[in-house]
């Protein structure tokens, strides 16, 4: 192997690093931004990679309601756990899906959370997946920071 394909083989591993560090960072963002009530919803939040995978924790579903709000450590900690190292396997050109599965009453709860719905005021303004992913673009649609750069590469589910 000639000095160009190992800079670029290493160009190619910095690169998978720091993009599989930004979508565990919108899955961390995701977590902490998404309403609770019971923990179900946040809990129930899966990172794969090729194909969503839409599942409800069972863990949180016997919880009275509103035992929790927005940002409540158990049920993001269910969903580190139950998600830890899934990342793992991330290359280049994958896509990486972050579902949720978990139902209310009235359905599917993560598209009224996407649109904002049905939230108690502690849990709003609702949108944690679509306000996560517009961050990380915003963020550093023009350039990032080396230091950025190595806290992405250093970057986990756990």
């Amino acid at each position: 192997m000639d000095s160009i394909d190992v800079a670029f083989a290493e160009l190619e591993k910095e690169c998978t690093d720091i993009v599989r560090g930004m979508t565990v960072d919108i899955f961390h963002t995701v977590l902490q931004w998404s309403p609770q009530s019971k923990g179900v919803f946040v809990s129930s939040w899966q990172y794969n990679i090729g194909s969503p995978i839409f599942w409800t924790n069972p863990e949180f579903v016997g919880n009275e309601r509103e035992t929790y709000v927005k940002g409540n450590p158990p049920a993001i900690q269910s969903a580190k756990e139950y998600n830890a190292g899934d990342e793992a396997g991330f290359k280049l050109g994958d896509t990486v899906f972050i579902s949720n599965g978990a139902e209310s009453i009235e359905g599917e709860y993560a598209g009224l959370v996407e649109a904002g719905l049905r939230l108690r005021p502690e849990n709003r303004p609702g949108r944690p997946l679509g306000r996560a992913v517009d961050r990380t673009a915003t963020w550093f649609k023009k350039d990032m920071s080396p230091a950025h750069a190595a806290a992405f590469k250093a970057m986990r589910i756990y």
